[in-house]
């Protein structure tokens, strides 16, 4: 994929439906662990480098699923995201290379002292206009220290067939 950047709009994406939740939380609630679960109905641009052609591809994907999200209070949470997408996928000249239909998961844990991982996995199919298929799969791992502060980032895109 072009720039692990998916974990990190995940992120703040999460961040920001936690705190629209949090917003309508009793105040009592927050003292303590309270739970979310927001359904998931998105389309936004996705952009990655396909490991089977190495051709940069972009498109609108469609996602629906759920994000499961539990407020640990003193700022930390721990986020699951699990969703199914899909996406006509164009490349810099605007032609059509293809369809990917994927699964996504993510798991961001945020500890109250500002240290925490950040995971994504997104696999699935990519039917090319061609007819021809291949299975992509994209892996990202991020580690933060205290202050938010990026420690250790692990990022690779797999490609079976094609």
């Amino acid at each position: 994929m072009r720039t692990p950047t998916i974990a990190r709009a995940a992120r703040w994406f999460a961040a920001g439906v936690i705190g629209l939740a949090a917003l309508g939380a009793p105040a009592t609630a927050l003292a303590g662990a309270t739970q979310h679960v927001i359904e998931i109905d998105e389309v936004f641009l996705l952009e990655f480098d396909d490991p089977c052609t190495g051709t940069a591809l972009h498109g609108d994907a469609a996602e629906t699923g759920l994000l499961r999200s539990t407020d640990l209070g003193d700022g930390g949470y721990h986020d699951r995201i699990s969703v199914t997408g899909i996406a006509d996928l164009y490349d810099d000249a605007g032609e059509y290379v293809g369809t990917w239909t994927y699964r996504l998961r993510f798991l961001d844990q945020f500890p109250p002292d500002a240290q925490g991982a950040v995971a994504l996995v997104q696999v699935g199919p990519i039917v090319y206009a061609d007819g021809t298929r291949a299975i992509v799969q994209g892996h990202q791992h991020e580690v933060f220290g205290k202050g938010d502060i990026l420690k250790r980032e692990f990022f690779k895109t797999i490609c079976a067939g094609g």
